[in-house]
């Protein structure tokens, strides 16, 4: 007891700060120690997406290992699309060029565009330096949950100036139900980057020299400026303008002068400008593709939970007796956030007068009411973009998981001055009575709501005994903590038995979000697999390489062999794509296609279709098919077959060219018309325009309503870079030249020997350019219009905050009335060095 004692010492003679930074870390640790420790890995392929195969391993050379069961959370979102995505940007980076374009998926998409690709958090350069290698994944998810800890703990030590609760808030954060539902999903990015704008605001509230002003709007400006690029649209943009506004409104409502709080809200309103401008590249690239894509929110709507489960809100756990399999429905805190909370409701009136705290509370009504359905479904579906998240249950979710961790804090420090005295017994019975109608409730949830997600009622109550066994032990571990810390802060002793106790009762309302060796309970918590060498070659594809150089062509995978988005890490294109901004025309000709459609982005093909399919796979420039080896068949009618390695590899002689020139153009109405000419025509190459565009095409061009003799000549010596695709036609007339690349209204720039010209959208989805007869460099660059400007305009904003900081830095230093701290008593609180 006397080392305990003597550690407990050493940890408070510590600035409160770095004791926060231990504690955050060590939550991070035992809530990821199988990743810091044993091997494992956030990018492992063993989480069961498919990847370059359909079947574990899922990728080359990796270690054998068990499927880690994942209960329906989306695991995919990084494995197809981030993880690829930070490979795409070092190439680009790399042959100097900016990451704005993937051509790699779905005949070419933007990259930049998308919005999510996390280009300009500044932990993600690490990932890019690093190639996507997953150690360097897993090192910035490891660092994204220190940050979590880190930043709630120092928001709470702010808020309440009590060094305890902070700490007790830092270590708890790493282990929330929400990494249990986003397991590895980018929205942990957003998610543990939430609390710094928050804690931003509360310094600046609290700072009373106008230098201390200048550097926490800095540092605010660096923290939206990371939770906007952290690689989600709907997490960190909700998160961004509800935690920026909470920050605004403890501001508003702080204790110092109208005068100094208006100056303080006037410089950030002013920061605020600065940094909408600044990441003009971003949001304004992403309403720009926007306008022209299609996404699967389109049709708006809202998904809501009922109030009466808020308690699941507080562990994953209990909302899996609603959902068929016990899949994930919904994030989560944790009990002992709850535990927080509940301690509060009953010591609320010690924090009455504390302004900061009521704008807290404020803050969280909004939040609350739209993820529990006190706004109406149909008011959310009718604003714009609000109406296009759809599920504004989960990303509420994750602003309330922000400030209920906060105000956890507050019940903590309520705790630790109250439970002492006679009162403290008074509020146990309150917080225990607030648990018990939450359990009721909870129990007439079950039995109640409904969702298109959820399983009948019939049989929810018995159908997941652990789940109640697990409610029983939290609720235990919860009463058994609030008594052990109760006595020794009754008697002042902190002896080794009740240390254990309180150790162990925490550790069992945190275990479970995190991640774990071999614990069993495998439907309720996360083993990841080993990690893996993301770059190890495919023998097969590593054969093809030298000719795709040649002559580009496309790669499809039979089954879920390569799947769309992860081929491109072998430089690979494919004709789909998991990307949220996808091509309208692009889309409605795969629609009209003869592939079959999973999801709603992915068209795939069965070995069955392949001769049925094989027209219109030509088509769009596709001259192999491969499949798992072990399932590869020995042949595909019309196919021939180029051999079996790790893959087996099957060609089409008949693919079309990359790019080609003809001489004339077929006329049609719709996608069916094209698709029906592919099917049943001579198999030969052949250029078509809707007829709503065929008459503004000069007259030279030749135009038929019907697919008859022409001249086809395909193009040579390509040169294609990760933005860029370049090649030399020789043209024996004036005609159409043909480019198989999608074609993106306000993307793409094309030169013909140099000189700037105008692209068509020629079958259907793709882009055509009109030459004089002669040899000719064609060269398409994909830049996103505007972006230059944007990027000048950015260049001027940085400059500008430059300046403005240095001028308020250099301002005459005059301390001005600052905040009043919450709490005033005890060394533990507001004066501590942070």
């Amino acid at each position: 007891m006397t080392l305990l004692r003597a550690w407990l010492l050493r940890l408070r003679l510590l600035p409160a700060g770095w004791t926060i930074a231990l504690l955050a870390a060590a939550g991070m640790v035992f809530s990821a120690y199988p990743v810091v420790f044993l091997g494992k890995s956030y990018v492992s392929p063993h989480y069961g997406s498919p990847l370059l195969y359909e079947s574990p391993p899922m990728l080359p050379q990796a270690r054998p290992a068990r499927t880690t069961t994942v209960q329906g959370s989306d695991v995919g979102a990084l494995m197809w699309q981030h993880v690829p995505y930070s490979m795409f940007q070092h190439r680009a980076l790399a042959g100097g060029e900016l990451p704005v374009w993937n051509r790699y998926s779905a005949s070419g998409i933007p990259l930049l565009g998308q919005g999510q690709t996390m280009f300009g958090d500044p932990l993600h350069f690490l990932v890019i330096a690093a190639r996507g290698a997953a150690w360097a994944w897993d090192l910035k998810f490891l660092l994204a949950k220190f940050l979590l800890g880190l930043g709630l703990g120092l928001t709470v030590l702010v808020a309440t100036g009590h060094h305890g609760a902070a700490g007790w808030v830092a270590f708890a954060a790493p282990c929330i139900g929400f990494f249990v539902f986003r397991v590895n999903h980018p929205a942990v990015f957003s998610l543990c980057y939430a609390p710094w704008p928050l804690y931003c605001w509360l310094r600046l509230a609290r700072s009373t020299r106008r230098r201390a002003w200048a550097g926490w709007l800095g540092a605010l400006l660096l923290a939206n400026f990371a939770l906007l690029h952290s690689g989600t649209i709907k997490e960190a943009y909700v998160l961004l303008m509800a935690l920026n506004l909470t920050g605004a409104l403890v501001l508003l409502l702080d204790w110092a002068p109208w005068r100094t709080r208006l100056a303080k809200l006037a410089l950030a309103a002013w920061a605020g400008v600065l940094f909408v401008v600044l990441t003009l590249p971003t949001w304004w690239t992403f309403l720009s593709v926007l306008q022209d894509a299609r996404t699967s929110y389109d049709l708006p709507g809202a998904r809501q939970l009922s109030l009466s489960l808020l308690l699941a809100s507080f562990d994953e756990a209990l909302f899996r007796p609603l959902t068929p399999g016990t899949v994930v429905l919904d994030p989560s805190a944790n009990f002992l956030v709850l535990g927080g909370c509940l301690y509060l409701v009953a010591g609320w009136r010690r924090f009455r007068a504390d302004r900061t705290f009521l704008a807290l509370v404020a803050a969280t009504l909004p939040a609350m009411a739209i993820v529990y359905g006190l706004v109406p479904a149909r008011w959310i579906s009718a604003v714009p973009f609000l109406g296009q998240i759809i599920h504004v249950d989960n990303t509420f979710s994750c602003v309330l998981i922000i400030l209920w961790s906060v105000l956890a804090g507050y019940g903590f420090a309520a705790a630790a001055a109250r439970l002492r005295k006679p009162v403290g017994r008074r509020d146990l019975q309150i917080a225990g009575a607030a648990l018990a109608v939450l359990l009721g409730a909870y129990v007439v949830g079950l039995l109640t709501y409904v969702s298109p997600e959820t399983k009948p009622v019939a049989g929810r109550l018995g159908s997941e005994p652990f789940v109640w066994g697990y409610l029983g032990v939290l609720v235990a571990a919860l009463f058994g903590l609030s008594l052990a810390i109760r006595r020794v802060l009754t008697d002042r002793r902190p002896t080794r038995g009740r240390a254990a106790g309180i150790a162990f009762c925490t550790l069992v309302l945190l275990w479970r979000p995190g991640l774990h060796a071999e614990v069993g309970f495998s439907h309720f918590t996360v083993r990841p697999g080993p990690r893996a060498d993301l770059h190890a070659p495919s023998p097969a594809l590593e054969q093809l390489r030298p000719e795709l150089a040649r002559e580009p062509g496309r790669v499809v995978g039979l089954r879920r062999t390569l799947m769309p988005g992860w081929s491109g890490v072998y430089g690979i294109e494919t004709i789909s794509a998991p990307d949220a901004l996808m091509n309208v025309a692009y889309r409605e000709l795969m629609e009209a296609s003869p592939l079959r459609r999973e999801w709603d982005w992915r068209y795939h093909l069965e070995a069955a279709d392949a001769a049925r399919c094989q027209r219109f796979l030509d088509f769009l420039n596709v001259r192999f098919c491969v499949l798992d080896a072990g399932k590869a068949p020995a042949g595909l009618p019309g196919w021939v077959v180029r051999g079996t390695q790790d893959l087996g590899v099957y060609e089409s002689p008949s693919s079309w060219p990359r790019a080609f020139f003809t001489d004339r153009a077929r006329r049609y109405e719709h996608a069916t018309d094209l698709v029906r000419e592919i099917e049943t025509g001579d198999g030969r190459p052949f250029a078509a325009v809707q007829r709503t565009t065929a008459q503004s095409l000069p007259a030279t061009l030749r135009l038929d309503d019907t697919v008859g003799p022409r001249r086809i000549v395909p193009a040579t010596r390509y040169r294609l870079t990760e933005a860029t695709t370049t090649f030399h036609i020789a043209a024996p007339t004036a005609g159409l030249v043909v480019l198989t690349e999608a074609r993106w209204p306000r993307h793409g720039q094309v030169r013909v020997d140099g000189q700037t010209t105008a692209l068509l959208q020629v079958n259907h989805a793709f882009q055509g350019v009109l030459v004089n007869a002669g040899g000719h460099e064609i060269s398409v660059s994909y830049q996103p219009e505007g972006l230059a400007s944007s990027l000048r305009l950015s260049a001027g904003a940085l400059l500008l905050l430059i300046i403005s900081g240095a001028a308020l830095f250099a301002w005459p230093s005059r301390r001005l009335v600052g905040g009043k701290p919450a709490i005033q008593a005890g060394p533990d609180r507001a004066g501590c060095k942070v």
